[in-house]
């Protein structure tokens, strides 16, 4: 998969915001299913209440 390329930034927050990005993407072997599967299991595990995102219906064609 092709990245983005980044721009260059002095920005401490960011900069350390993609080193622990990397880091994550790097442990899922960039798989983004795995990604979020582990992201959603730690949110369960924290006993945090994960809100799923609002369905929207799609609005059907008028002929």
């Amino acid at each position: 998969m092709a990245q983005m390329p980044e721009t260059t930034t002095t920005d401490e927050v960011i900069v350390e915001s993609r080193k622990i990005k990397a880091a994550l993407a790097e442990a899922m072997d960039f798989d983004i299913d795995r990604i979020l599967q582990d992201a959603k299991e730690k949110q369960y595990k924290t006993g945090r209440i994960v809100l799923a995102p609002p369905v929207r219906e799609v609005a059907s064609r008028r002929e």
